[in-house]
């Protein structure tokens, strides 16, 4: 999935993430006019500028993607979405920690959901192995090979979840 289709897919699911990121909806309805489609409500979205408040850009959002016949995702889709997205940026190396505390967020205003159960650990083990030099969170993970787990986390959970792949790990 490419970046572009990342962001659609959260975009998708702007009334069901609480907060969410209007400029990504912004930027989007940006960049397709860029592309040459102009509507009212494209344009309309486009032309917000920080701070944007939801009540009053996400009607306009919701019209944008009804006339390009795309619909809105809720809850689990939300959650996946979501999840998929910032997984993805740790991959491409952006703010690792700030990515990795929001997934430990969205962990816990999804009831600590066991599929994404597992970036909550790493997040507190990480600050627990700066804090005072020991994890008890996730087994194994030390400084030196925190982040390369993380990112392995991440692979695993993108390829179960968005690419349909279940990885069945050898045990010894």
């Amino acid at each position: 999935m490419t970046e572009k289709e990342e962001i659609l897919k959260l975009i998708q699911c702007h009334k069901a993430l609480d907060p969410f990121n209007y400029k990504l909806a912004v930027d989007w309805a940006i960049n397709l006019i860029r592309q040459g489609k102009e509507t009212d409500n494209i344009l309309m979205l486009a032309s917000f500028s920080e701070p944007i408040e939801k009540y009053e850009v996400s009607p306009y959002l919701t019209a944008v993607l009804n006339e390009l016949g795309i619909e809105e995702l809720e809850c689990d889709d939300a959650m996946i979405a979501k999840a998929h997205f910032l997984l993805s940026e740790i991959l491409r190396n952006n703010s690792i920690r700030d990515y990795l505390y929001s997934l430990s967020q969205l962990c816990i205003e999804y009831g600590f959901d066991s599929r994404i159960m597992d970036f909550y650990l790493l997040h507190h083990g990480w600050s627990e192995l700066e804090e005072i030099g020991v994890n008890y969170y996730f087994d194994g993970a030390d400084l030196n090979n925190i982040e390369q787990i993380l990112k392995k986390e991440a692979r695993k959970w993108i390829d179960k979840y968005i690419n349909g792949k279940q990885i069945e790990e050898i045990q010894p």
